[in-house]
Formats: structure tokens, C-alpha cells, sequence
């Protein structure tokens, strides 16, 4: 287990050694969900596991995040949990995908190191909803806001100043 995790990895030899990979990542560090979150601060917490099944290399684990997306009825922050878990098998081409007979995601490795930020954004990029949204009527609360706006405003243009030099044209015509 190690508190740094690597930028790259292969995953046969990890699978081979049975490696564990387990600490956390900058939200800051993945490039694409910040692009989805209102605020890229916090972090990502992982644990992940490599190991064989069968003829099979598998990568599998946890992942649990706390994000801040905007909800898209109000525009307000949104708290937004994630916590998931995920089985990979790693696999050379598109056929060996059609074949695998273990009940797991393909992940295609052609030879050359993968990025494990980017299997990890990619992971939790698949659970963001299209159109976060609170739990809660938002809408409606925000609406009361907005009318108990309107009725302050609305009282404040009755207080106008200039309302009694109106009051004075109208006496002197």
C-alpha cells in the first residue's frame, strides 16, 4: 500500500504482483472532472486492488469523493457524495472485450503504461448526473425568495421622495 500513487502504471505486472494502490487525489489533478465541478478543491479517496482472475488481469476498487456541482434548476452549490465501486479486466483488443467471461468493465491496454488518474476520473465521470440537481424543491424556494424580493422592491418605489413633488403638480394644475 502506498500513500503516493503513480501517475502511471501497468496493470498485468501490478495484477501479477497483486498490488494494492491506496490514497487520495487532487480533484485539481483531473483535468476533466474539475472542468464538471463548480470548485476543484477537496480530494479523492482510492483503494484499488490488482489481481488475476482466471487467465485474466483484473483492477477493481473503491472510490469515495465528496464534489461541489451547481444545481441546474437554481444555480446554487450542491454537495454531491460519490461512492463507488468498480471492476475492470484488462484486455488487448475490441474482441477480447466481446469475450471476456468475467462480469467486468474492459479496460483496453495496448502495451503501453496507463494513467491511473485518468482510470479513476473516468470512473467517477460515468456516475456524475447529466443535470445535478438538490434533493428538494429548489425552484419553488427559490421562487418565495424571488416574490419576497419583488414585495420589498415594489415597497420601496411606494416610498419614493419625489411622490410628493407629483402630489404638488397635480394641486397646482
Amino acid at each position: 500500500m502506498s500513500d503516493r500513487l503513480p501517475d502511471l502504471i501497468d496493470p498485468l505486472m501490478l495484477a501479477e504482483r497483486r498490488a494494492v494502490l491506496a490514497g487520495a487525489i487532487n480533484i485539481a489533478a483531473l483535468s476533466r472532472l474539475s472542468e464538471s465541478v463548480a470548485e476543484n478543491s477537496g480530494v479523492v479517496n482510492v483503494d484499488v486492488l490488482f489481481s488475476k482472475q482466471g487467465k485474466s488481469a483484473v483492477v477493481s476498487g473503491n472510490i469515495t469523493a465528496s464534489l461541489n456541482l451547481e444545481c441546474q434548476n437554481c444555480l446554487q452549490p450542491l454537495e454531491w457524495p460519490i461512492a463507488l465501486s468498480f471492476k475492470l479486466a484488462v484486455v488487448s483488443s475490441l474482441q477480447e472485450a466481446d469475450k471476456l467471461d468475467i462480469d467486468a468493465e474492459p479496460l483496453l491496454f495496448n502495451g503501453e503504461k496507463l494513467s491511473f488518474n485518468q482510470i479513476i476520473e473516468d470512473e467517477i465521470l460515468l456516475v456524475l448526473p447529466d443535470f445535478p440537481r438538490h434533493e428538494h424543491d429548489c425552484i419553488s424556494r427559490r421562487s418565495s425568495q424571488d416574490a419576497d424580493y419583488d414585495q420589498n422592491h415594489t415597497e420601496a418605489k411606494a416610498a419614493n421622495p419625489f411622490s410628493v413633488l407629483a402630489k404638488l403638480k397635480k394641486t397646482g394644475e
